[in-house]
Order: C-alpha cells, then sequence, then structure tokens
C-alpha cells in the first residue's frame, strides 16, 4: 500500500484498529505505573473505553446481539454513552462507580452474548462473511479470545470495585496487552485476507444521517459538554482534568481521520498517510487522557493552533465557493428563491459562525490567563450549539439538492 493512495477499510477494522491502540497504550502506562515512573488516571480509562463503545455503536451499529443500520434509536444510546464518557474523563469522580457499571455491563453481558452468538447461533461479523475457511477458524479463535478478555475485564473491574487491592497493576498491564495484541492480530487479518471494496456490508451514508455528520456531531457534544462543565468549574465548585479534555479531542480527531478522512473542518482523502496521522492521534491522546498533565502544554498549544487554522481554512473555503465562477451547462439550474434561498443564506451564516468561533477558541486557549474563564466556556458551548444547528440546515438543503 502506497501512503499517498486512498485506502478502503471496513469500519469495523476501523474501529476494533481504534481499539487495539488504546489497549496497547494502557498496558504500556500500567507496566510504567507498576514501576512507579508514571501516574495512572483511572476515570480517563474508564471515559476512554465508554466512548470508543458510544463511537462504534454510532457508526458501524454494533451492539451485543447484532449488526443494525444507524437509526435514531441506535444512534441516541450511542450519543449518550459517548457523552458520558466524555463527563468521565473530564470531571474525576463526577458519576461515582456509574462508569465502572457501564463497564461491567457492557464487557461482561456483551462478551457473553458476543461468545454464545458466536458458537451458538454461529454469528460472523459482515467483514468475515466472505472470508475462507483457513482465514475464518482463525478469526473464529481471535474473536473467542477477545470476547472472553471482555468479560475477563469486566470481572477485574468488578473485583477492583468490591475488593480493592487484590489484583496487582502488572495483571492489568497483561491484560490490557494480551487484549490490544488479540485485536490488532484480528485487523491485521482482516485488512491482509479481506479486501474491501466500495460496496461495504456496512454503510458510510443511510437514510437517517451520513457517516460524516455523525463524526461531525461528536465535537458538538466535546464542545457543548466542555462548555457547560466549565461554567461550575470555574466557579470552583467542581475539579477539572484538563489534560483528559485534551486527549480526548485529539482521540476524536483521530477517531474522525480514520473513519472519514476527515479532521474537523479539515477535508482529506482517506489516505494512507491520513491512516497513520489517525492512529498516531488516537495513540498520543489515549496517552494524555490515562497519564495526567504530561502532554498538557504542548497538546494545549496544538488544539490552539488546529483551531485557528480549522477556522480560517472554512472561511476560505466559503469565500472561494461564492467567488469562483459556476459550471457552465446545456441546461442552467434555477437559481434558488424565497424559502431556498434563505436557506443556503442561512447555511452560510452559520458556516461564517462555526469558523469564527474557532478562531476565537484557538486565541482564546494563548491568551487564557488574560481573558475571564467563562469567555471560553461560552465560546465552547456556542461551538457546539452552532455545529449542531448547521448540520440540522445542512441536512435540510440536501434533501431540497441545493448543496
Amino acid at each position: 500500500m502506497k501512503f499517498s493512495e486512498e485506502v478502503n477499510i471496513s469500519l469495523e477494522v476501523i474501529l476494533l484498529l481504534a481499539s487495539g491502540l488504546i489497549m496497547l497504550i494502557l498496558s504500556a502506562v500500567l507496566f510504567s505505573v507498576a514501576g512507579g515512573a508514571l501516574p495512572y488516571y483511572k476515570d480517563g480509562v474508564y471515559g476512554l473505553l465508554l466512548i470508543i463503545y458510544g463511537l462504534q455503536l454510532q457508526t458501524v451499529g454494533k451492539n451485543p446481539i447484532r449488526y443494525v443500520k444507524r437509526s435514531w434509536p441506535v444512534l441516541i444510546p450511542g450519543i449518550i454513552i459517548t457523552a458520558i464518557g466524555f463527563i468521565t474523563c473530564f470531571i474525576p469522580g463526577i458519576f461515582g462507580d456509574i462508569p465502572k457499571i457501564l463497564v461491567i455491563v457492557i464487557f461482561g453481558v456483551g462478551g457473553i452474548l458476543l461468545l454464545l452468538q458466536r458458537f451458538v447461533l454461529k454469528g460472523k461479523s459482515p467483514s468475515e462473511k466472505t472470508s475462507d475457511d483457513g482465514v475464518l477458524s482463525a478469526l473464529t479463535l481471535s474473536c473467542a479470545a477477545v470476547y472472553i478478555l471482555m468479560i475477563l475485564v469486566a470481572v477485574l473491574v468488578a473485583m477492583q470495585m468490591y475488593l480493592p487491592g487484590i489484583l496487582s497493576t502488572e495483571l492489568l498491564a497483561g491484560i490490557a496487552l494480551l487484549f490490544g495484541m488479540v485485536l490488532i492480530y484480528i485487523v491485521v487479518t482482516l485488512r491482509s485476507r479481506y479486501p474491501l471494496h466500495p460496496e461495504s456490508d456496512i454503510p458510510s451514508n443511510t437514510h437517517c444521517i451520513p457517516l460524516a455528520t455523525v463524526m461531525g456531531i461528536q465535537y458538538g457534544i466535546f464542545m457543548l459538554v466542555s462548555g457547560c462543565l466549565l461554567v461550575p468549574v470555574y466557579w470552583g465548585l467542581l475539579p477539572w482534568a484538563s489534560s483528559a479534555q485534551l486527549g480526548t479531542l485529539l482521540v476524536l480527531l483521530g477517531v474522525q481521520a480514520l473513519v472519514v478522512g476527515n479532521m474537523m473542518t479539515l477535508t482529506f482523502k482517506r489516505t494512507g498517510i491520513v491512516i497513520l496521522v489517525g492512529m498516531v492521534f488516537v495513540v498520543v491522546g489515549s496517552f494524555a487522557v490515562i497519564v495526567p498533565d504530561i502532554l498538557h502544554t504542548l497538546l494545549a498549544v496544538f488544539i490552539a493552533f488546529f483551531n485557528i487554522f480549522g477556522g480560517f481554512y472554512l472561511m476560505y473555503n466559503l469565500i472561494r465557493n461564492l467567488i469562483r465562477p459556476k459550471p457552465t451547462s446545456e441546461v442552467p439550474a434555477p437559481k434558488p428563491e424565497g424559502k431556498d434561498l434563505h436557506l443556503l443564506l442561512l447555511v452560510l451564516a452559520l458556516a461564517l459562525l462555526t469558523a469564527i468561533l474557532m478562531i476565537l477558541i484557538g486565541v482564546a486557549m494563548f491568551i487564557i490567563d488574560r481573558i475571564p474563564g467563562i469567555a471560553l466556556a461560552i465560546f465552547l458551548a456556542g461551538f457546539g450549539l452552532t455545529l449542531f444547528a448547521l448540520f440540522y440546515v445542512l441536512s435540510l438543503a440536501e434533501r431540497k439538492h441545493l448543496l
């Protein structure tokens, strides 16, 4: 594979890759924690696991029972789980044992159901339906190992809740390492033996909502949750894990690059280099979530620059699309009038407001000591609400074939 060539990869494989990378990073951190070299943020781990599961539910529609097409009854639980994961990462201890219980249910009950489905109902994932017998046997054993490890993770979390101090950190690190290695093995096997064609069993677009919009909505949730929570934080009512917040955003950027080839307002083809960048973002972001404060300053500068550049890039695209000459055709398209014209103007205004807010957020991160802390909270919440409005108006315009 050349890094400059566009890559077609199953969404299922992409999410497995992200999960495997997170498990490997968790393993490396836990081994370092056991040696006394690094601190360890437990709420960040549980939050990350919930975020990845929520994204998986929203993108590939995978639940412990079967694969389903994306629809609002599937998207809404995924959004709620992702939001709980965000809050768990941002505010240490805010939900008590609820994130642990969710991880136990998702991994434990989910692992049991998936294991039963694999061997009792003979269920196969979409990526395995065209595999040959030899590959299928290897995948069956690997998937069974994953499901058993999921159940084991749930048991270990339950033991940490009710019998703290019994488990050694080295044991947890070893389980995470094995989990990550098996996931990466499945990814490599599926990728090398299953050449995905554009006609995937897991479509990138359904009648409900496009996949790119699903990933974009995550930023709206992230920004809205961050902005709302920062208000009581700046009043001194809540603690705040700033490094975990920045790391979570980097993980989102990485997953978006892996899934659709975009990173917020920046649009690329999903080439090998974009896949590699997405993997790096997931790894670095996961480390920043799990290990507090070490990468905080570096990530703050990077994300500030990223927001400013992304805002100006969006403005540039808006201006370019407005002033460039339209292609001529034998049958000229009718000019939008009335409500259609108002809808297009609203799309333009919301896109411009999105760009301005991105720039303001980036600038505010650079001069956070010189502005009221509540200002950044307002910018973040405003950005989240603007994104939701923009996606809704864009969907209306696309239904009328105005874009």
